[in-house]
């Protein structure tokens, strides 16, 4: 099992971590002025996401066609298979109980394969978004659940992997806009968000770091203080809304 790269940023605070993302061969972009090809059907089919939050839109379906390239093209697929579909599933859902996990993927699958573009050997990119558009988990999450997932996965790709899923304009919007909700995901320092991708990680069954590594870690945020370990409630939570530290706790 291994730790994916932050090394170089274990002691960084939140504005280290915020690093200016380069652009990559995956980058979609995807403005409201310039990209019109699934604006108005994403945001017909997620009509209970981004109401009030419409600069999103466009980042969050940048976000997703960027996933399916990136695992595709990992794979050398120019077109994603069904069993590429189900990997970029397990990282763009919220983090729920493997069981959960594993019905929402079947459903979402299912439902792909009902579409005579589709086969279990290409899985069309606009549908595939189209999909997750209309996925329940990202609705009933809501908005800011969405947010921090997109955020939380495009820091873990890029220092994973080295390449950026979102550029850098869609990159900075995300972080400024979780920044102006309040979001904890957005002011954590390094050591506190590799903790908490790695427990989601292996609530996914796709551990980011050995035993050894996780407990040094969790011991050196235990002696700093830090809220994450603790299972304590963000800001946000304690105003009863829905955050992805939330469903990881739940899932706990």
């Amino acid at each position: 099992m291994k730790l994916f790269a932050l090394s170089s940023l274990l002691f960084g605070q939140a504005s280290a971590f915020v690093p200016s993302l380069p652009q990559t061969q995956i980058t979609v972009q995807a403005k409201l002025a310039s990209s019109v090809r699934l604006n108005a059907a994403f945001l017909e089919l997620s009509s209970d996401l981004f109401e009030e939050d419409e600069e999103m839109i466009p980042i969050a379906e940048a976000y997703i066609h960027a996933k399916y390239k990136q695992v595709a093209a990992s794979h050398g697929h120019a077109v994603a298979n069904k069993d590429d579909v189900r990997e970029v599933l397990h990282s763009i859902l919220p983090p729920v109980t493997p069981e959960e996990l594993e019905k929402e993927e079947e459903a979402i699958i299912k439902s792909l394969l009902s579409h005579k573009q589709n086969s279990p050997d290409k899985i069309d990119e606009d549908d595939f978004v189209k999909s997750i558009a209309k996925n329940s988990y990202w609705r009933d999450a809501g908005d800011i659940v969405v947010k921090e997932l997109m955020y939380f996965d495009s820091l873990h790709s890029y220092y994973k992997t080295g390449k950026a899923i979102l550029n850098n304009d869609d990159y900075d919007e995300l972080h400024e806009n979780l920044t102006w909700e309040g979001s904890s995901v957005a002011t954590m320092n390094a050591k506190e968000a590799e903790f908490v991708s790695a427990v989601a990680a292996a609530k996914r069954g796709e551990p980011l770091m050995d035993d050894d590594e996780y407990s040094a870690l969790k011991e050196a945020l235990k002696k700093e203080g830090s809220w994450v370990v603790n299972r304590g409630e963000d800001a946000l939570e304690k105003r009863g809304l829905k955050t992805f530290m939330g469903y990881l706790h739940r899932v706990l």
